[in-house]
């Protein structure tokens, strides 16, 4: 095991203490907004520092880039350089999408309590089209009919499939 010098450990520490401190400021805030806004569920884990993208929040009216960077930018306060970082994807995209997504839905999104999430891990694949990805994930992980994940998704069963066939086909399967 390498050892540390004195003045190594302790700026060591203090970033493990600052971490700590962090947490708790954001634990108290989340029980503030818990209070104010009525969120029942905890849509970032901190444990896994995996952001939780709820399914609830998908509409006709937006793509899912669209709304994945509304939800992001308003919800959870990113700048578009971190959403873009998260996503593998370019700045410029992230502001055309949520700019396109703010004209069409000026409101902020009411996080509804849903035990289906999608980890923000599972979008940043540039292979896949953000929407392939979702429906992979909801398919493999919850094993959902494309009936099932068309009713969450607010599209068409058809569309699911084709999203489902074009990313099996991508992957080689």
């Amino acid at each position: 095991m390498k050892k540390f010098s004195k003045k190594k450990r302790k700026s060591r520490d203090f970033a493990i203490s600052e971490i700590d401190e962090d947490f708790q400021n954001f634990k108290k805030l989340y029980e503030e907004l818990k209070k104010k806004y009525g969120v029942t569920k905890l849509i970032y884990k901190a444990e896994e520092k995996e952001i939780l993208i709820p399914v609830t929040i998908f509409s006709k009216k937006l793509s899912p880039l669209e709304t994945i960077s509304k939800y992001l930018k308003e919800n959870l306060n990113l700048s578009n350089k971190a959403i873009a970082n998260l996503l593998s994807r370019s700045e410029k995209t992230i502001w055309q999408a949520y700019n396109s997504s703010k004209k069409k839905h000026p409101q902020r999104f009411k996080i509804e309590e849903t035990k289906y999430v999608i980890p923000i891990s599972k979008l940043a694949n540039r292979k896949f089209s953000a929407f392939e990805s979702i429906v992979s994930y909801l398919k493999s992980q919850f094993n959902l009919s494309y009936h099932e994940i068309a009713v969450l998704l607010n599209r068409d069963d058809r569309t699911i499939w084709t999203l489902h066939h074009r990313a099996k086909t991508k992957r080689g399967k």
